[in-house]
C-alpha cells in the first residue's frame, strides 16, 4: 500500500475557534501565571514528565522531544500511554479537503500550565477513507468542518500512526515578554495580517502565533521538517 506525499502541517483552524470564548474568561483571572513559574513543576500522573511547552529537548539525529513526545519517533500509542482516556481521537474533515487524523487532550495540565493539546498524525489515505466509511458518528465543528468519531476497532489501528506535529493552545494570554523569556528571540518574525504575528524558531522546530485578540498557538514539528511544514506554508 502506498502512502501519498506528506502535506504541510498546520493546526486545524477549528480547534482555535473552539477556544475563543474560553480565552476571554480565563484571561481575566490568571494573566500573570506564566510569569510566576521559576522551575518546572512535578507533572501529575495524568501527564508526561517534562511536560512544559518551553522544555524542548534536542535529540541525537536532529529530532526534539516536547510534552514527553519525540518528533520524529512517537506514535499516538505513546500519547495514549501518557494520557489514557483523556486522549480523544477523531478525523477532521473540511469541505473539499481529505480527512486528517488528529488526537487531542482537552484539558492538558502540567503543574500549573493548562491548555488544549492537539496531535496531528499521519495515516495512509486508504486507512483514512476506510475509517470514515466506518465512522460511528459525525458532528459539525464549524460551517465547513466536521469531526468524525472512530469505531473501537479502527481506533486501535489509528493509535499506531506516527505523530508529525503538536499544537498547544494555552489557557492564559501570553505576551511578547513572556515568550521572549521562555523561548528567547525568534530567528524570524512573520506578519500574517494584523493582529497576528508569527515567531519562528527553526532550530527547535517551533512556530508561535502571537494573537493580540485571542489565544496564542504553539506549533511543534521535527526541526528537519520545519521549513516544509511550518515556514513555507506561512510565507507562501
Amino acid at each position: 500500500m502506498s502512502t501519498p506525499p506528506n502535506k504541510p502541517w498546520r493546526l486545524h483552524p477549528a480547534w482555535i475557534a473552539l477556544l475563543a470564548a474560553l480565552a476571554v474568561l480565563l484571561a481575566a483571572f490568571v494573566p500573570t501565571l506564566w510569569h510566576t513559574i521559576s522551575a518546572p513543576p512535578v507533572a501529575p500522573p495524568s501527564t508526561v514528565s517534562a511536560g512544559l511547552p518551553w522544555t524542548i529537548e534536542r535529540l541525537p539525529g536532529g529530532g526534539t522531544r516536547v510534552f514527553g513526545l519525540s518528533l520524529p519517533g512517537s506514535t499516538l500509542n505513546d500519547a495514549h500511554a501518557a494520557w489514557g482516556d483523556e486522549l480523544q481521537l477523531a478525523l477532521m474533515a473540511s469541505r473539499g479537503q481529505p480527512a486528517v487524523l488528529e488526537a487531542y487532550v482537552e484539558n492538558y495540565r502540567s503543574g500549573p500550565i493548562t491548555g488544549r493539546l492537539v496531535l496531528s498524525a499521519e495515516a495512509p489515505h486508504e486507512a483514512l477513507t476506510r475509517w470514515r466509511d466506518h465512522a460511528a458518528k459525525e458532528e459539525p465543528v464549524s460551517a465547513d468542518t466536521r469531526r468524525i468519531a472512530l469505531r473501537a476497532e479502527d481506533r486501535s489501528e489509528a493509535l499506531r500512526a506516527p505523530i508529525m506535529g503538536i499544537g498547544f493552545i494555552p489557557s492564559v494570554q501570553l505576551d511578547a515578554a513572556t515568550l521572549r523569556q521562555r523561548f528567547g528571540e525568534p530567528a524570524q518574525r512573520v506578519h500574517d495580517g494584523a493582529p497576528v504575528e508569527h515567531w519562528l524558531y527553526p532550530e527547535r522546530g517551533l512556530a508561535i502565533a502571537l494573537d493580540a485578540k485571542g489565544r496564542e498557538l504553539l506549533q511543534f514539528v521535527a526541526p528537519a521538517e520545519f521549513e516544509r511544514r511550518l515556514r513555507a506554508p506561512l510565507v507562501n
